[in-house]
């Protein structure tokens, strides 16, 4: 079945990842894009194709789907994380994304986030850089910054034995993956208006998911991830 994913109404954002999952559990096996039209509301026209280009092109492959250009397709499941959120409460399971590359060798890995959307989010990349010199982490700049491409970020995901973020989109490849994660600033972030209690984790995580709700200070990123060694 194809699941059609149009650009003249949802975003090209990291927030695909959610509507992907969905519609690969209600049995999609070809995602179409609809590259017509895109909404310029958040971003001009170019940003939004070289953001598809970059986050969604490459998606569907994650899971093993076909992709394609077109118009033929239905949306099978719903698209936003509030459904994501409410079916995985109501005990719906999902296809977890995996690395279409072998593992990377880096034992941790930083992201940072810079960009002019929220500037508010955005990492103090000083001090990441600092911490991630300490514990030999290789850092990851925004994509703005220094593009990487998708599929050699989710190797170095999962190749890692922890990946640590600020809240972030790039953030959800892990959580919809089983590849390790610490998110930072979690309630800096659009969680809550999801349907997410402040403190809780999505309930589609695993067991080395951690989602944290405090500035990502030198004191709480030291804090938090000696308390994940100690374990």
């Amino acid at each position: 079945m194809k699941a059609l994913y149009s650009l003249s109404t949802k975003i090209a954002c990291f927030d695909f990842y959610a509507w992907l999952v969905m519609q690969a559990a209600y049995g999609a096996t070809e995602i179409v894009f609809d590259k017509a039209n895109p909404k310029t509301a958040k971003w001009p026209r170019d940003v939004v194709l070289r953001r598809f280009e970059s986050i969604l092109w490459p998606g569907p492959l994650l899971l093993g789907l076909k992709c394609s250009i077109g118009t033929v397709g239905v949306q099978l499941a719903p698209y936003h994380q509030r459904d994501l959120i409410r079916l995985s409460r109501a005990g719906v399971q999902f296809p977890r994304l995996k690395s279409v590359l072998p593992p990377g060798k880096e034992r941790y890995t930083v992201t940072l986030r810079n960009t002019g959307r929220s500037p508010d989010r955005n990492s103090n990349e000083a001090e990441w850089r600092k911490f991630a010199a300490e514990i030999g982490a290789h850092v990851i700049p925004d994509y703005d910054d220094y593009p990487i491409p998708l599929y050699e970020r989710m190797a170095l995901y999962a190749g890692a034995e922890m990946n640590l973020f600020c809240a972030n989109g790039p953030s959800i490849l892990c959580f919809l993956s089983e590849y390790p994660a610490m998110m930072f600033d979690s309630q800096n972030s659009t969680l809550t208006s999801c349907g997410l209690p402040l403190g809780e984790k999505y309930p589609f995580c695993l067991p080395q998911h951690f989602m944290i709700y405090e500035r990502p200070t030198p004191e709480s990123i030291r804090r938090h991830f000696e308390a994940w060694l100690a374990r």
